[in-house]
C-alpha cells in the first residue's frame, strides 16, 4: 500500500489528457514536489503532438525519476509475477519493476484497465484524491 504523501509515477495516459486539458490532481503532485517520471513515459510522449513541445519536454526531464530496471530484471518479473497474458506491454512491464527497485516507496496513477490491475495486485496503484 502507497503511504500518503509518497512519490507518484504518472502514466503517460494521463500526461496525454492533462497536456489537452489541464488536470487540477496532476498541477497538484507537481506543485507538491511528488510527480516523478521514468524514461520510458517520456519517451512515448515524445512521440506524441505536443504543444511547447521543447519547454514541455524539457520541464519533464527536470522531474525526478524512478530508476530503470535492467531488461532481465523485466524478464524476471514477467515470471515470477505471471504478468504474461495480462494485457500489460513491455512498457508498463518495466514501470512495476522500477517501482518494486526504487528506494522510496512510489504509487502508480494509471487509468490504462490492465496495467491497473497489476498495480493494484502489487500494492502501487495510486489515484486521486491525492492526500497533498
Amino acid at each position: 500500500m502507497i503511504s500518503a504523501g509518497a512519490p507518484i509515477l504518472i502514466d503517460t495516459n494521463i500526461w496525454t489528457r492533462h497536456f489537452k486539458r489541464e488536470n487540477k490532481d496532476v498541477s497538484a503532485l507537481l506543485d507538491a514536489g511528488r510527480a516523478v517520471t521514468h524514461p520510458y513515459i517520456v519517451a512515448e510522449l515524445a512521440l506524441g503532438g505536443l504543444r511547447d513541445r521543447a519547454m514541455t519536454l524539457a520541464a519533464l526531464e527536470e522531474l525526478p525519476e524512478v530508476p530503470m530496471a535492467e531488461h532481465h530484471e523485466v524478464r524476471q518479473l514477467i515470471e515470477v509475477q505471471k504478468l504474461y497474458t495480462k494485457g500489460v506491454g513491455f512498457v508498463d512491464a518495466h514501470l512495476i519493476a522500477s517501482l518494486i527497485i526504487v528506494r522510496e516507496p512510489t504509487g502508480l496513477w494509471t487509468d490504462d484497465d490492465s496495467l491497473r490491475r497489476v498495480a493494484e495486485k502489487l500494492g502501487f496503484l495510486a489515484a486521486p484524491p491525492f492526500n497533498l
